[in-house]
């Protein structure tokens, strides 16, 4: 069977209906040959959530700066809420499904960003142990994986770009594919921009093409294949007939880079 690792993100997470398209479709994967792995985000729900504790959030380059206070807000909408929801959504669909954290296993092994500025609670993983992966693939359960990582014996708040991006990596995943609100790589004009490599990236980045939340997105990528992935999908949804297509290489709606 052939591996992938999908990552869902944006609104999509929380639109009712799309979610259910789209976890219906995660659910086929393994009757079609593929062991998946769904790592998620949840930014729509920390934000409600962190309303709670009437703190702005704030954002440096695309991360979210996290006070110890948010840093409890975010492990529980992720780990909690947004983990669990996914695999019930999974099971409902015949799908048998685990959730899980970084933490769990050390799955993601994290030391405390320190380049550019100080984001507070926020990692950057150095080591990655799939074993607790490969092992849920091979008693026939799909893992649903919360970013939340683990060092020096606390939580590490973690881009869930970057943690399913060293997950692909560490899996040797056949798919790598980062699923959102947004279609792809957009260019000046709006545009979705089919194809993309290394230098195209950083020139686009230069110009203000690329901007936001999209900037890790794609830096994560492009490191991920100078390790060795061969073809990254950062895609919009549509329905499930394209989506299942483009795990295939049947089309491509989105951007590809390799």
């Amino acid at each position: 069977m052939k591996t992938v690792v999908v990552k869902i993100g944006g609104s999509l997470a929380i639109d009712e209906a799309k979610l259910l398209d789209f976890i219906h479709s995660i659910a086929k994967l393994p009757a079609l040959g593929y062991k998946v792995a769904l790592v998620h985000g949840g930014g729509k729900d920390i934000n409600e959530n962190i309303a709670l504790l009437s703190e702005e959030p704030q954002f440096i380059e695309g991360l979210r700066v996290t006070t110890p206070n948010i840093m409890k807000m975010v492990e529980m909408t992720l780990s909690g809420y947004v983990n669990k929801k996914l695999v019930r959504m999974l099971e409902n669909e015949g799908c048998p499904a685990v959730g899980i954290s970084g933490i769990d296993g050390k799955l993601f092994e994290a030391k405390k960003r320190e380049s550019g500025a100080d984001l507070g609670c926020v990692g950057n993983i150095c080591n990655v142990n799939p074993k607790l992966v490969t092992d849920l693939w091979n008693a026939g359960w799909a893992p649903v994986v919360s970013p939340i990582s683990i060092g020096s014996g606390v939580a590490w708040n973690v881009n869930a770009d970057t943690a399913a991006s060293e997950l692909a990596v560490a899996l040797k995943a056949e798919k790598f594919l980062l699923v959102s609100d947004v279609p792809g790589v957009l260019d000046k004009q709006k545009n979705v921009i089919s194809n993309l490599d290394e230098q195209k990236v950083e020139s686009l980045i230069a110009d203000e093409t690329i901007c936001g939340g999209m900037i890790p997105k794609v830096r994560e990528s492009v490191k991920a294949l100078r390790r060795g992935l061969k073809q990254i999908h950062i895609l919009g949804w549509k329905n499930s007939e394209h989506f299942v297509k483009q795990i295939n290489g049947e089309i491509n709606y989105g951007t590809i880079l390799e």
